[in-house]
C-alpha cells in the first residue's frame, strides 16, 4: 500500500485530465494522474509514421478561433492550419459526384442551406419541449428526405442520429458557444501539443483503477497493483466508460448522478484513412458528403503541398454496418464510394492506394465510442454529472462540459480546468 499523501489523483490523461493536473501541479499540488492506457491523449491519438505528416486517428480540429486550444498551441510553440469545411462543403446527388453548392440543382441546395438555417436558429428559441432534433425540423415543414441530409451533415457531427439529440442540449452549447466558428488543424499535431502540455507531470500508465472508496475528506483509489490515498480525486474517464461500471465507487454514487451517468448515449465513431501516391482530387476539397454509408469525406493534408491522404469519418449507425465488416471490406467499401464521388472512374482505387487503417473506436476498450450524447429529455443530466461529490470527488470530460461545448478537446480542457478550480487550484 503506498503512504504517499496525494493532494489530488486524476483518473484518465486524455485532454481533461492533462488539463487539471496541469493546473494542480502549477498550483503547487501533490497530484499523481492514474491512465490504464499505454499511452496519454484518450480519444486524442496522433499516428507519425502513416505518412510524412500527422494524421489524427481521433479528434482532429480545433473547433473555433476563440477556442482555448488555440491559446496553448500558440504558447507551445505550434502553428495552425485554417481549414475552411462547411464554407466549401460539396454534396453529392444520388449516384453523381461531388460538387460545391453552387453548382448542385436548386432545389437540392435550397434543402441543404434551408437545414442549416434552421439548425442554426435553435438558440434564438424560446424554451422548446426537449424534443429531438428530427421532431423539430419535421416541425419545420422538412420531409424525410431532407432529414437524411440533416442526418448526415448534423447528427454524424454530434456521434448521433437525428431521432436521438436532445434540442434543449443543443440550446444550450449553442448559448453558452465562446469558441467561434472558425476551424482548424495543428501542423506539427494534437500529439505534439499533448507532449508539450504534459511536460514534467506525473503520470503513471499502464494503470487500470478498479475500485474508487470515498468519504469524509479522503479517498483511496485502487489499481491492479496498488492502493493510493488523496484527499481528493478527480474523474476524467468517458461517460460510456462509468456506465460499463469498470471503475466501482464504494459507496455508490447518488442516485441523481447514477442516473445522469446512464442517460448519455455512446455510438461507434469509425475513419477509414487512404494515402495515395498523389492526390487525384483538387487542392481546395476540404469536406464532401453524401447520403451513402461512407458519407462525410475529408483532406487530413489539406494546406500541406502534395499531402495525398483521404479520410472518412462515420458515427452512429452508419459507423456500426464499417464495424461489422472485417478492415479490407470496410475499405474496399469506403474506396467504392469515394470513385464516383470524386469522379475517378478511369482510376482503380484499390491499386493506387498504397496504405489504409480503420480506427473503429467502439472497439476501443477506454473509450467504447465516440463523443457522448444526450437523447431527447436528458438535457439536464449534464451538469449533475458535472457535480462533485461529497467534497472529494470531482468529475471533468467532454461529456461534462455544460458550460463549453462538449464533443471538442477545448470542451475537454475546460472542464479540467473547472475540476481544477473546484479543487483548490
Amino acid at each position: 500500500m503506498s503512504t504517499k499523501p496525494y493532494d489530488t489523483l486524476v483518473i484518465g490523461a486524455g485532454a481533461a485530465g492533462l488539463a487539471a493536473a496541469r493546473k494542480l501541479h502549477d498550483s503547487g499540488q501533490r497530484i499523481l494522474i492514474l491512465e490504464a492506457r499505454d499511452r496519454i491523449g484518450g480519444r486524442i491519438w496522433t499516428d507519425d509514421k502513416f505518412t510524412d505528416f500527422p494524421i489524427e486517428l481521433g479528434a482532429e480540429f480545433i473547433h473555433g478561433e476563440n477556442a482555448a486550444t488555440i491559446d496553448l498551441v500558440h504558447a507551445a510553440g505550434l502553428t495552425t492550419i485554417p481549414v475552411d469545411r462547411y464554407g466549401k462543403l460539396r454534396w453529392a446527388p444520388v449516384s453523381l459526384p461531388a460538387v460545391p453548392l453552387a453548382e448542385l440543382p436548386a432545389e437540392l441546395r435550397a434543402t441543404i442551406t434551408g437545414l442549416f438555417m434552421h439548425y442554426r436558429a435553435l438558440p434564438q428559441h424560446d424554451p422548446l419541449p426537449d424534443i429531438s432534433l428530427a421532431q423539430y425540423l419535421r416541425g419545420k415543414g422538412w420531409d424525410e428526405e431532407a432529414l437524411k441530409i440533416a442526418d448526415v451533415l448534423l447528427a454524424q457531427t454530434c456521434c448521433a442520429t437525428l431521432e436521438d439529440l436532445s434540442c434543449a442540449d443543443l440550446i444550450r452549447e449553442m448559448r453558452a458557444d465562446h469558441a467561434g466558428k472558425e476551424e482548424f488543424r495543428i501542423r506539427e499535431g494534437y500529439g505534439a501539443l499533448l507532449k508539450w502540455y504534459s511536460r514534467d507531470l506525473p503520470i503513471q500508465l499502464n494503470t487500470l483503477v478498479r475500485d474508487i472508496h470515498w468519504g469524509e475528506g479522503s479517498v483511496t483509489v485502487i489499481t491492479a497493483n496498488e492502493t493510493l490515498r488523496a484527499r481528493r480525486c478527480i474523474i476524467t474517464v468517458p461517460v460510456s466508460i462509468l456506465a460499463r461500471g469498470t471503475i466501482r465507487f464504494i459507496p455508490d454514487l447518488p442516485e441523481d448522478k447514477h442516473d445522469a451517468i446512464h442517460a448519455f448515449r455512446t455510438e461507434p465513431a469509425t475513419k477509414l484513412i487512404y494515402r495515395f501516391r498523389e492526390p487525384f482530387w483538387d487542392a481546395e476539397t476540404t469536406f464532401i458528403c453524401h447520403n451513402g454509408l461512407a458519407t462525410r469525406w475529408w483532406t487530413p493534408g489539406y494546406g500541406r503541398d502534395g499531402a495525398a491522404v483521404i479520410g472518412c469519418f462515420v458515427t452512429a449507425d452508419k459507423a456500426r454496418i464499417l464495424d461489422e465488416q472485417d478492415e479490407n471490406r470496410a475499405l474496399t467499401w469506403g474506396l467504392t464510394e469515394l470513385n464516383w464521388l470524386l469522379d475517378a472512374r478511369d482510376t482503380d482505387l484499390r491499386k493506387a492506394s498504397i496504405g489504409a487503417r480503420r480506427v473503429s473506436w467502439a472497439f476501443d476498450a477506454y473509450a467504447r465510442g465516440g463523443y457522448a450524447h444526450l437523447p431527447p429529455g436528458k438535457a439536464s443530466a449534464r451538469p449533475i454529472l458535472a457535480r462533485p461529490e461529497g467534497g472529494v470527488l470531482f468529475f471533468a470530460g467532454e461529456a461534462t462540459a455544460h458550460d463549453s461545448n462538449p464533443q471538442t478537446v477545448h470542451g475537454a480542457l475546460e472542464s479540467g480546468w473547472r475540476a481544477a478550480a473546484e479543487c483548490g487550484a
